[in-house]
């Protein structure tokens, strides 16, 4: 790597195509044949906020629209979480995440979890991330979560949940405690394991690179696992000359005095929520550039004459959040929540030639699902020595089949239990927060087929719905069927007890 410039050196293909014979996966002439794997995820995107889902006028996305009519679109896809690290580990596993304990943010893979990236690396691919990570803390490159640690050859991006969308530097760091500038996603980027100053927006930076990565490796397969910080917050920032362009006025961002949490927070509360001027109008400018830089991508994979042999996934890692003016009509409830609002979101399939082009999918689908389906599209083994949860979905993509992927999903809260937060002092920012975001965080979830119960934990009450003819969540049908609900609640018990077996090992 040249570290002046922050450039990523390309690997040496040879030496991988040689390391994937020497251990007898795959032969250079195999190697020519397989597809590429490209999985681009957006953050905290409204389900309604893609214009192939939500039809709405003021949320117009023609990029994502034509991935979407290359190929699968799935109405009634699921994450496994309603916050960021959780739902990423449990995709690049193909497991419920709880089976080693994680239940809320901090989210960390074991060193006995195994990555979709770590898979695809030992079977001869190149790997790379670009973006956010976001499946642990601030620990640097020898943390086992770094990305450089599990499977990926190249990095570029940041480990954290927040990513500014304008400061890059370590100067832009200095106003700022590291615990606050690592929280607000202010300051330098990874390059591979070193920390190198960058300019520009995130997304071009992001976008940027990708298209590099794909240059570079056009003529060997490759995974790459594109992660934008579109759309998540801080929305309310944008490129000077994109303000000019829309006619908005600069928003000061949080200038510290003592730096402290409590102070970004009343800051936070007193102005990013709701007093945003033009709040959904920053957050929509914010999504035609996730498009846009969706829309490259898709160009270069044209270019590059990859398109037809790319299999190309894309999903928002969990429901719009309330933050920043996200649209996930008709669901109820937003990110944080195990709601539909915050667990059911946009995903699609693409890979031409290869699966059905516009197609829509009704039956439930969960990212755990990429881990098999990737593997079987790869003729790749499973790992042998765990329980996977998700299902391969290419059996069911080009024929109408009478089965479904699956019956019945499972979701887990904050955690499972807990009284509702009580603040001594009720108008701290901390306090007008939690009342800002609302709704109980806790508790648990099950879907079977069309029916979903909902158990919340800061009230200690139930609720049944039926999907099929209520996607709003808004009749609790609980005192007309108590067997039902009976029934769903000892099937999340077996289920809970089961992963729980496997957390207490790890």
């Amino acid at each position: 790597m040249n570290q002046s410039t922050g450039k990523i050196m390309k690997p040496m293909v040879m030496g991988v195509a040689v390391l994937a014979i020497s251990y007898g996966f795959l032969s250079c002439k195999s190697m020519e044949s397989k597809p590429n794997i490209l999985l681009i995820v957006s953050d905290d995107q409204g389900y309604a906020d893609f214009s192939a889902y939500g039809g709405l006028k003021e949320a117009q996305t023609p990029n994502l629209d034509r991935l979407a009519e290359s190929g699968v679109r799935f109405t009634n896809a699921y994450v496994t979480m309603s916050i960021c690290s959780p739902s990423r580990c449990g995709f690049l596993t193909g497991r419920y995440q709880q089976r080693w304990g994680v239940y809320n943010y901090g989210a960390k893979l074991p060193q006995n979890e195994i990555t979709i990236a770590e898979q695809l690396k030992e079977a001869g691919y190149i790997t790379g991330m670009v973006g956010k990570s976001h499946y642990g803390g601030y620990n640097g490159p020898k943390a086992q979560e770094f990305p450089l640690n599990h499977g990926f050859d190249e990095f570029f991006g940041r480990e954290g949940g927040t990513m500014d969308y304008l400061r890059h530097t370590k100067k832009d760091t200095e106003p700022f405690t590291p615990y606050m500038a690592n929280h607000l996603g202010i300051g330098p980027w990874y390059v591979n394991d070193n920390v190198v100053d960058q300019t520009g927006y995130s997304t071009d930076l992001i976008t940027d690179r990708a298209l590099s990565f794909i240059e570079e490796n056009k003529k060997h397969p490759f995974f790459l696992f594109v992660s934008f910080n579109e759309v998540h917050g801080p929305t309310h920032q944008l490129p000077d000359e994109d303000l000019k362009k829309l006619g908005l006025k600069k928003f000061p961002d949080w200038e510290p005095v003592e730096g402290t949490w409590d102070e970004y927070l009343e800051w936070v509360v007193d102005t990013i929520k709701p007093e945003t001027p033009q709040g959904r109008e920053r957050y929509l400018y914010h999504l035609k550039r996730l498009d846009e830089a969706v829309g490259k991508i898709q160009k270069k994979l044209e270019e590059t004459d990859l398109i037809h042999n790319t299999i190309i996934i894309f999903f928002s890692d969990n429901g719009g959040s309330p933050s920043v003016f996200t649209n996930n009509a008709p669901l109820r409830g937003y990110k944080f929540l195990l709601e539909e609002g915050g667990i059911r979101v946009p995903f699609v399939i693409s890979w031409p030639g290869k699966i059905s082009s516009n197609k829509l999918y009704e039956p439930m689908i969960s990212t755990l699902d990429i881990f098999p389906t990737i593997h079987a599209a790869l003729e790749i083994e499973m790992p042998a020595n765990r329980e996977y949860d998700g299902v391969n979905l290419l059996p069911f993509l080009n024929a109408d089949s009478a089965s479904v992927p699956h019956e019945t999903l499972f979701w887990t809260g904050f955690s499972l239990r807990s009284e509702k937060p009580h603040f001594d002092e009720p108008e701290s920012a901390l306090a007008r927060h939690y009342r800002q975001i609302g709704g109980d965080r806790y508790g648990w979830a099950i879907r079977h087929k069309n029916w979903k119960l909902r158990y919340f934990g800061e009230t200690d009450k139930y609720a049944l719905y039926d999907l099929e003819k209520d996607i709003g969540e808004s009749e609790n049908l609980i005192e007309q069927y108590p067997e039902l609900a009976d029934k769903l609640k000892n099937m999340f018990a077996e289920w809970h007890n089961q992963v729980a077996t496997e957390e207490s090992k790890n």
